[in-house]
């Protein structure tokens, strides 16, 4: 069974067996929750929304059509609904920039001249980037951070982009140009506080 194409999965299921759709769960399970990670540093609520979105794509099975991917069709899924819970619990910037912990002081330290898209894309391998790149990706309107997530982190071309959020490209470049202008700002802002609080 491992080796069915998804689409032969999803045709299984659409035609009463319900139990291959436990295959295509398991199978896109890690990726999806690797996704919504990549969103929301709480774990808990990730696998939350990793999970709403399996309940999801069960659902909407019948709309799926086999000639684009299904990984493709999954993953608009799952970001709709990760933007969706960023629209809702939306902040203001300021509330987000607070006191650093003494590792997230040293990182900023090292990582000074890094770009904004360097911490995001740095995020996966350490623990004080990863916070650091939650704390930035904060402050980012919902649209923004989308984009830069897709972008720098999963690595989407500003074509997948557009397809996964059914946006246009030209709404997606200038969207990936203004989350970097409040990236590199809202950087400066953290770094600056840093030093401050060193001296």
């Amino acid at each position: 069974m491992d080796d069915k194409p998804d689409q032969d999965l999803v045709a299984e299921v659409l035609g009463g067996n319900t139990e291959s759709f436990g295959e295509l769960a398991a199978r896109h399970r890690p990726r999806i929750e690797r996704l919504c990670k990549r969103f929301f540093s709480d774990g808990e609520m990730a696998r939350d929304i990793a999970q709403e979105s399996l309940i999801r794509a069960y659902t909407a099975l019948g709309t799926y059509r086999a000639e684009m991917p299904f990984r493709g069709w999954l993953r608009a899924i799952v970001v709709n609904l990760c933007y969706d819970e960023l629209r809702r619990r939306r902040r203001r910037p300021e509330e987000l920039v607070g006191d650093f912990s003494a590792p997230e002081v040293q990182w900023m330290q090292l990582v000074n001249h890094a770009t904004p898209e360097e911490i995001v894309g740095e995020s996966e391998e350490r623990r004080e980037a990863h916070d650091l790149a939650h704390r930035l990706l904060d402050t980012l309107k919902p649209e923004d951070r989308m984009v830069m997530v897709l972008k720098e982190s999963e690595e989407l071309s500003i074509s997948e982009i557009a397809a996964t959020l059914g946006w246009s490209e030209a709404k997606v470049k200038i969207r990936a140009f203004r989350a970097r202008q409040a990236l590199r700002k809202q950087a400066e802002r953290i770094f600056a506080a840093g030093r401050s609080r060193e001296q």
